[in-house]
């Protein structure tokens, strides 16, 4: 079953559309907003994957659990490897 949804263009525009009477203008709409309407539900299901981000925390708690009791700090090894980086980048 359809539904009627219908636009208002100012009349210069409409004057132009009657002029190119070969363009099915009632199809070419329908397709574009299927497409437009299909982007954003991609665009809304990639950023709200409520089960992925549950799956990460876990996998980050599982990974900090192992870190425990550890004499590593992920501070200090981020700044490490930065300065290493900016120490190689300024050598000539």
């Amino acid at each position: 079953m359809s539904s009627i949804v219908s636009f208002r263009v100012d009349k210069k525009l409409k004057a132009r559309m009657d002029r190119l009477r070969h363009i099915n203008w009632s199809e070419l709409l329908r397709r574009y907003v299927e497409s437009v309407v299909e982007q954003e539900e991609r665009r809304l299901r990639a950023s709200k994957d409520f089960t992925a981000m549950k799956r990460a925390v876990e996998e980050m708690d599982r990974l900090a659990k192992l870190c425990e009791g550890s004499e590593w700090i992920g501070e200090e090894e981020v700044i490490k490897w930065r300065r290493r980086r900016f120490s190689y980048s300024t050598q000539a």
